[in-house]
């Protein structure tokens, strides 16, 4: 209510009547605070976790939760929840692992504390590729570099998924395209996709200077299988 509003209609505020305040005994505040740490940290994520090779099975909610914190950022709750037991590399579908989520976030700050906890830099979540596809995936150069330095296979083919090179240039990321290739990406290098199409990266070209800069590297459409 405006106080000022109060003081022109000449009605003073101490004979306001006040609400009544209904207050939860301590011990169920207490409660209820309790629950909140960690579960009022985060908003609750509806994926649920695909565990790969390694990771603990039936622990879903704790995968999700993990990604969630990737996604925002918290660096402190990631290690927490590692330190816990949470594997670091366990893939969430639509997601992926939670490195591939702080590669396509262009995270660096997460990268760096997530191949410190010993995530896998060339792991890969079936459908949601892997960490150095999904920096391609967000056209950001200082993240492919971060994770090449870190390991990254820069051929790498995802079943049912494609390259870095390919993804880069689907997005018409020109300088992340530049930076795959100046450091040695194979431009004919195709990939089947999921759905049964047959992508190289000349043949993914959406922008006239993307197309051009492949064909001066000698793409071609057809591209050729990995050998």
């Amino acid at each position: 209510m405006n106080m000022q509003h109060i003081a022109r209609s000449g009605t003073p505020a101490s004979v306001l009547p006040r609400r009544s305040v209904r207050r939860l005994p301590l011990s169920m505040a207490c409660a209820l605070a309790a629950a909140c740490v960690g579960a009022c940290a985060l908003p609750a994520t509806a994926s649920a976790a695909v565990s790969p090779p390694g990771t603990r099975a039936g622990h879903a909610e704790e995968a999700a939760a993990l990604v969630e914190a990737v996604r925002h950022g918290r660096t402190d709750l990631v290690r927490q929840q590692v330190h816990a037991g949470v594997s670091v590399d366990a893939c969430a579908p639509g997601d992926g692992s939670p490195l591939i989520v702080a590669a396509q976030g262009a995270d660096r700050t997460m990268v760096d504390a997530l191949l410190r906890l010993g995530a896998d830099v060339n792991g890969a979540c079936h459908g949601d590729g892997n960490p150095l596809i999904a920096a391609a995936a967000a056209g950001d150069v200082g993240t492919l570099a971060q994770l090449l330095d870190a390991g990254a296979r820069l051929d790498a083919v995802v079943p049912g998924d494609e390259t870095a090179l390919i993804t880069a240039v689907r997005g018409n990321h020109l300088a992340a395209v530049q930076y795959l290739a100046s450091h040695g990406a194979d431009v004919n290098l195709g990939a089947m996709a999921d759905n049964g199409q047959w992508r190289t990266p000349l043949n993914q070209a959406r922008g006239d200077a993307v197309a051009g800069f492949l064909r001066g590297k000698g793409a071609t459409a057809s591209g050729t299988p990995r050998r």
